[in-house]
């Protein structure tokens, strides 16, 4: 039996497992798919397993998305560009193995704007956090044309490498609990955080205290954490008359672009697949 993984720390709150799992069942495949919470110390470890094949392959979440490229031989174009990665698998070339990394994170993310219409060409994003999701979401944005973007993150350093690494022409930096005063308007706000996924997270923006009035119109809020599905931080969006979204459909659509890469099938997403991550 093949056997896959989601490696994370904390890693309890995701439903990899249960999504790929029943896509594994749904297309008879010898195989099981786990969740594993590691330390840093144990990357290198994870990526020998792939090479010696004691596992096919795996995905990445927080907070090593990019502290595991060093032990990776290559990358395919979004991990290339984003220099993070989501999803590690072993392919063959030249009769060696070689050990990759993707970023599906850069399609889920996409295919979950134009799900919620999230397509507004010359809109302004404002990121929240500097991290490995915020370069795929930000890759995701400037896919469907938006190019203008501020980022507010605890280091102004780490959001300039983050935008001299994507290259990226039209971009403001803020530092947090310094600068929301001079927050421009954006049209869509994104938290790339892992803020939320405790039940007292809270993102000390000082606009999201404003009073709705602030609002000439409407913008979109988007938290990539899907479990739980209402964070705090969507919470205040609803509360303001804003349209809040968590990241269920991301996270779906990447997961389905991971088992592509693995299995070399395409499963299905339809209702019942969405309503599995209810339950």
């Amino acid at each position: 039996m093949k056997k896959y993984l989601v490696i994370g720390n904390p890693i309890d709150h995701s439903l990899s497992p249960k999504l790929h799992n029943y896509w594994i069942k749904k297309n008879n495949i010898d195989a099981i798919y786990e969740k594993r919470l590691v330390e840093e110390k144990d990357l290198k470890k994870l990526c020998d397993e792939v090479r010696e094949g004691k596992i096919e392959g795996f995905n990445v979440t927080v907070p090593f998305k990019e502290k595991i490229n060093k032990y990776l031989d290559g990358y395919t174009e979004n991990a290339s560009k984003t220099r993070a990665v989501n999803t590690v698998y072993r392919k063959m070339e030249d009769r060696e193995c070689i050990i990759m990394g993707d970023n599906t994170d850069v399609y889920g993310f996409q295919k979950s704007c134009s799900l919620s219409y999230v397509s507004r060409r010359g809109a302004k994003a404002l990121i929240i956090g500097a991290g490995g999701a915020s370069k795929a979401v930000i890759c995701a944005l400037d896919n469907i044309g938006i190019k203008k973007f501020a980022i507010i993150n605890r280091t102004k350093e780490k959001a300039q490498k983050l935008i001299e690494d994507l290259k990226i022409q039209k971009a403001d930096i803020y530092e947090w609990c310094k600068d929301e005063a001079r927050l421009s308007k954006p049209d869509i706000v994104v938290n790339c955080t892992s803020l939320g996924l405790k039940s007292g997270d809270t993102i000390p923006l000082e606009f999201l205290k404003y009073k709705k009035k602030f609002f000439t119109k409407k913008i979109i809020f988007f938290d990539l954490i899907y479990n739980p599905s209402e964070t705090n931080f969507l919470k205040t969006a609803k509360e303001i008359g804003q349209l809040s979204i968590n990241g269920k459909m991301m996270f779906i659509y990447q997961a389905q672009k991971s088992f592509e890469k693995w299995h070399n099938i395409l499963p299905e997403v339809n209702d019942e697949v969405i309503n599995l991550l209810n339950d």
